[in-house]
């Protein structure tokens, strides 16, 4: 409700009494290294407002909710599990090659590694390849590349 109030009304209502939940919502729309204080956090809010300007409470709602399915139906609760069952794939079967290519690990594994390949390349345990035509050719591992045992994770569920 609080998310609405802020959509809504385009302010922030309390700064000092903002619950946790509150505050890394607004940490989503931050700019790259910006830190969350009241100046920024206003802004947000303003800015989200414009981006619903002229709609009520109902239609944002609506909109917030279809983008929340959309999301959800792409959620993966084996997704932890995914990433290191690629992790193993490239420690060992593919632990010879310079250069993965997803056909190559998608051939080791019963589902497409895409991405996860671009997950570890988001925590800098992969580095992206070119080709000519400029897009993404295959992956190499980085000097971070991580045992595949230290990729702990549980599954995360989704609340109710």
């Amino acid at each position: 409700m609080k998310y609405m109030v802020m959509i809504c009304r385009g302010h922030v209502p309390k700064w000092h009494g903002m619950n946790s939940d509150s505050s890394k919502f607004l940490t989503y729309f931050l700019p790259k290294g910006g830190k969350l204080d009241t100046e920024t956090a206003q802004w947000i809010a303003r800015s989200l407002h414009l981006s619903f300007k002229g709609m009520d409470s109902g239609e944002v709602y609506d909109i917030l909710m279809q983008q929340f399915l959309v999301a959800a139906a792409k959620y993966d609760p084996d997704y932890t599990r995914k990433i290191k069952k690629v992790a193993e794939c490239i420690d060992h079967e593919l632990s010879k090659c310079k250069q993965v290519r997803v056909v190559d690990a998608n051939r080791h594994l019963e589902f497409d590694c895409d991405r996860h390949l671009r997950f570890l390349a988001r925590k800098h345990f992969l580095q992206a390849v070119k080709g000519k035509d400029g897009k993404i050719a295959g992956w190499e591992r980085t000097g971070s590349w991580p045992k595949a045992s230290a990729l702990k994770g549980e599954p995360i569920a989704c609340g109710y």
